[in-house]
């Protein structure tokens, strides 16, 4: 052995710590691309994951072996072990060396996950199961779990493998180690229905538990003993904070009933509740989404030049006074050429949709993935819509509550304000004020540009409150919502250190305001549809911790993108202060981002029965946790000096939008209701030109060597 102390020793350097991150991060990108290639390749997105992830070795061209998740879990196992034996600092026998205990327990609970999942991926079993219900409705079938062993044992498990059904299994318990999920229920027959199940064996099913509380408990000990600046004022917000997002708000019914409108003769009011999607809407909210879907816009412009607004127009169309009138929006001239129409024409009307309507039907009923066949596909959509919204069948009157009629009163209000529209132009207001102040440098420019982000934060809030009054949920439950929260976060960053730092700069204001002009243009222009109010898939509506996920996470990429900003500018002109803000916004993103994630499985868990998946979106969360890592490696083993470290970190926004925006782009996933269009565009264009910006600093005035921390 003491002859293997020299290779023990290199294998346990935080060279090797880069390298296996660096590994991992290649991996990580690989397997997305795989799973969002799979059906090309002919291979479904199970495989193309498992290949990747469930496997000791990728076989490229057949024969070249390459390193999988498994072998690298191996080798990070190995590593760990090595580095808390050889390299680093010890405990016992050095004065204060219990501070260390911190980073000992961070490395013992990744090696708990590593090893764990390893050893549960092999003892795993997975099967399918599924029971007769005789006049039996999804709610019994649901709690089929729950009944114990009686109820349990009509069930019938077989082997994934067995799809013929050969060889049943008995599974009389839902206790651990065996988990029993409802995952269907299918119609098969009037009075006979088929109930589907998943069990699971899997003894070490709580392992991602074990790592995440001794993760997070080792790493607040290593803050608190090593970093000792806890102030108890912000560790109390933060908990009331969290606590508040725990509880979200739940819509009280008044016990009082209102009475539904029977008829549709006259003018129906903006602020009526109308029931559609599941959910009672505004009739202005309605007629919003409906002209957007058709037009793209929220108003109609006559020949005139007037502006109608959208329930002007949905109510017409209700009363079949449209169908002249040009409201359906065609994206393609070959689309239009193939409906046998001018080629120039941007908007067409119903009446000449249905003249050339089956040809329509018969362009749209193709299976191919050609865009023109997507957007006939659409186009035939839009007229259906348009038709059931005719009929009165896209929505209905039904009885409702004074609950339900003010949040719709409400939701009227905010329509109307616009408050995003109203946060964005402070904001940019605020970012020019700051930028004159550049070069003016006056305290008046100054006190302005803050007090225009104060005003943008405080109507951001105002917005974000009435969406929580609306919807009686916290308003994180999509892209849009999240874009809102992080453009806060971050001028809650540029208010604070106005407020706080006396020894601040005028230099960063400029790009943290820039990055939140963005974000709120993007959610504005690009995301926002013409109801902001839509229905949102049950499983987003369904936990708490699914609330803390996001809420988590949203803190962790807004400390990531502050932390790409601050490196932007330390790769213009550094300073140690700014250097030092650095490193504590990327450790402060880099944690949270991981929390978040950790929280994001233990949603995952109760909503699909698996903690982690490897499914595309939880593949760019923990890309970016692995960013966030490496960089931290890489400094702590001094791999690169403070100007390497600023340059890697000035990819942190990239990184940060890919994996955050990007991943919606591929559709594949239990993720995929998260995917948002328009987005590919903006997101191709603002990755082209950071990476020019990033270059020119570095080749400019980013060459200059920065000081020495």
């Amino acid at each position: 052995m003491p002859k293997m102390r020299p290779y023990f020793v290199k294998f346990a350097s935080l060279k090797v710590s880069a390298c296996l991150l660096v590994a991992f991060l290649l991996l990580t990108f690989w397997g997305v691309m795989a799973q969002a290639n799979a059906e090309a390749a002919g291979i479904s997105v199970a495989d193309a994951a498992d290949r990747f992830f469930g496997s000791y070795f990728i076989w490229a061209l057949g024969w070249v072996p390459i390193p999988a998740f498994k072998t690298l879990a191996v080798l990070s196992s190995i590593h760990l072990i090595l580095s808390m034996v050889y390299r680093m600092p010890r405990v016992r026998g050095v004065r204060g060396g219990w501070r260390n205990l911190g980073l000992y327990g961070m490395h013992v609970a990744l090696l708990v996950l590593l090893v764990g999942s390893l050893v549960g991926s092999t003892v795993k079993q997975e099967y399918n199961g599924f029971a007769v219900m005789q006049n039996a409705d999804e709610n019994v079938a649901r709690d089929a779990t729950a009944l114990g062993p009686a109820k349990l044992s009509q069930l019938k498990f077989f082997a994934l493998d067995d799809s013929l059904g050969v060889n049943p299994l008995e599974i009389t318990t839902a206790e651990w180690p065996y988990f029993v999920q409802y995952r269907g229920y299918v119609e098969m027959a009037p009075g006979k229905n088929v109930a589907l199940y998943r069990a699971t064996y899997d003894p070490f099913r709580a392992v991602p538990y074990a790592f995440m509380i001794l993760f997070v408990l080792s790493t607040v000990f290593h803050y608190v003993a090593r970093v000792r600046v806890v102030k108890g004022v912000a560790v109390a917000s933060l908990a009331v904070l969290l606590a508040g997002m725990a509880f979200p708000v739940k819509a009280c019914a008044t016990v009082k009933p209102v009475s539904a409108v029977d008829s549709m003769e006259g003018v129906i009011l903006p602020n009526q509740p109308v029931f559609y999607n599941g959910e009672f809407h505004a009739f202005d909210s309605f007629a919003r989404e409906v002209l957007y879907e058709l037009s793209g816009k929220v108003t109609y412009r006559s020949e005139s030049g007037e502006k109608i607004p959208a329930i002007s127009v949905v109510t017409d169309i209700i009363n079949s006074a449209t169908d002249s009138l040009p409201l359906f929006k065609v994206l393609r001239s070959d689309v239009l050429l193939a409906l046998q129409m001018p080629a120039q024409k941007r908007y067409v009307s119903f009446a000449e949709l249905q003249q050339s309507r089956g040809l329509l039907e018969i362009y749209a009923s193709r299976d191919d993935n050609h865009p023109a066949t997507a957007e006939m596909k659409r186009l035939l959509g839009n007229v259906l819509l348009y038709e059931s919204v005719q009929k009165r069948e896209a929505f209905e009157f039904k009885t409702y509550t004074d609950s339900v009629r003010d949040r719709v009163g409400t939701e009227v209000v905010y329509h109307r304000l616009n408050p995003v529209l109203w946060t964005f132009v402070l904001a940019v207001l605020g970012l020019l004020l700051a930028s004159a102040n550049l070069w003016a440098k006056s305290r008046k420019l100054d006190v302005g540009a803050n007090g225009a982000c104060l005003l943008s934060a405080l109507v951001l809030s105002f917005a974000l409150v009435l969406r929580w009054y609306v919807t009686s949920r916290v308003p994180l439950a999509n892209l849009y919502e999240i874009i809102l929260v992080v453009a806060l976060l971050l001028e809650g960053f540029l208010v604070g250190a106005f407020i706080w730092c006396k020894r601040r700069t005028f230099t960063l204001m400029v790009p943290v305001a820039f990055m939140t002009c963005l974000l709120l243009f993007f959610a504005k222009f690009v995301l926002e549809s013409g109801n902001t109010f839509q229905t949102i898939p049950a499983v987003l509506n369904s936990s708490v911790f699914l609330t803390l996920h996001v809420f988590t996470i949203a803190v962790g990429f807004a400390a990531m993108i502050l932390s790409g900003v601050v490196a932007h500018v330390c790769l213009w002109r550094a300073t140690e202060a700014r250097l030092q803000l650095l490193y504590a916004t990327l450790a402060f993103g880099a944690g949270f981002t991981i929390l978040g994630t950790l929280l994001g499985g233990v949603w995952a868990d109760f909503a699909w029965g698996r903690f982690w998946g490897f499914d595309p979106k939880e593949c760019g969360a923990l890309f970016v946790c692995l960013w966030g890592m490496l960089a931290l490696h890489l400094r702590a083993g001094r791999l690169v000096d403070e100007r390497g470290f600023a340059l890697i970190n000035c990819f942190n926004v990239i990184v940060t939008f890919l994996c955050w925006f990007g991943v919606n782009l591929l559709g594949v996933g239990l993720h995929s209701y998260g995917f948002q269009s328009g987005t590919a565009l903006w997101l191709g264009c603002f990755v082209m030109v950071d990476v020019i910006v990033i270059c020119a600093l570095h080749v400019g005035r980013g060459a200059r060597r920065l000081p020495r921390s």
